[in-house]
């Protein structure tokens, strides 16, 4: 299984709303997207970096659903094989979709 695959539906587990690989044609009012920016190796373990969109009708919302994010990924350890660091994050506004968004994004070894 991909990585990409196995950090969505650990996300769609302990989020309370949807998480998705790519945008949504039709965009619910809060959801994350979850891409995968960069891909390594080395000494023969994988490493990613993932970067993780949170997506709300406010800022104040989207700044919420980053802090969710967060925590989740903090706990990924739970997951066998698999660990994490925070790379960073920020206030983030799309202006393609006029989206309230907070961006972070982990990097991922496993």
């Amino acid at each position: 299984m991909l990585i990409e695959q196995t950090v969505k539906e650990y996300l769609d587990s302990k989020l309370n709303v949807s998480v998705e690989l790519e945008m949504p044609e039709t965009m619910p009012d809060s959801f994350v997207v979850a891409q995968v920016i960069a891909r390594g190796k080395e000494n023969h373990i994988n490493e990613v970096t993932m970067e993780f969109l949170s997506y709300a009708e406010s800022n104040y919302k989207a700044a919420l659903l980053d802090e969710a994010v967060r925590e989740a990924m903090e706990n990924i350890v739970e997951l066998p094989d698999i660990s994490c660091r925070f790379g960073g994050g920020n206030n983030n506004f799309d202006t393609t979709n006029k989206r309230y968004r907070y961006r972070c994004y982990y990097n991922l070894y496993y």
